[in-house]
């Protein structure tokens, strides 16, 4: 009995492509930052202390928007339009934030937002490929900070985000690589 080595290699190759998750794609999106993770940008945050810290002592910290980029410069008004609500009276503004629209031109801020996501397609192969059902986790993290500065001088700041996102996206297509046909076909006949 003679062996036929390219049925031995189609059916090999087969058997590990059924179960071969690593065949997906995947993507990763980061905007560049000094800070490796969350709590490394937490901690950071933390030591930028209102009514002490110099912008050059902010800056070394990691929030600077030329140098570290992902960071936006706030004039006094975009500071007042960001906090400043109408159904809330000034009088319920944090002390800092009062100085700064007190000293309006002398008043700037910096709001950065810091992530970093990683999206991975898992599942079978085969479903994917023939669009059956795609399943994607998403994992990362995500830091925003807003600091306001008058001259020189920290007198405000606030930040949030999220520490630990965890996704899983899952779409069912029982028509598989039919299932857009229809529409497909009538966005051609209509043109």
């Amino acid at each position: 009995m003679r062996v036929d080595w390219r049925e031995v290699v189609v059916i090999v190759s087969l058997i590990y492509l059924s179960g071969c998750s690593s065949l997906l794609p995947s993507e990763r999106v980061e905007a560049q930052s000094p800070f490796d993770d969350y709590l490394d940008a937490e901690i950071r945050y933390a030591q930028a202390l209102p009514g002490r810290t110099s912008r050059s002592e902010l800056f070394s910290l990691g929030f600077d928007p030329l140098a570290e980029g992902n960071g936006k410069m706030l004039s006094f008004i975009d500071v007042r339009l960001m906090f400043v609500q109408p159904n809330i009276p000034i009088e319920y503004l944090p002390e800092g934030l009062l100085e700064c629209l007190e000293a309006k031109d002398r008043c700037i801020g910096y709001a950065f937002e810091f992530n970093k996501t990683d999206t991975q397609r898992v599942g079978n192969f085969w479903a994917d490929a023939f669009n059956f059902r795609k399943r994607r986790e998403h994992q990362g993290w995500t830091f925003r900070a807003v600091f306001v500065m008058v001259d020189d001088k920290l007198v405000h700041k606030v930040s949030n985000g999220e520490p630990n996102i965890r996704h899983l996206e899952v779409r069912r297509n029982p028509l598989g690589p039919l299932q857009g046909a229809g529409e497909f076909l009538s966005d051609q006949f209509l043109k």
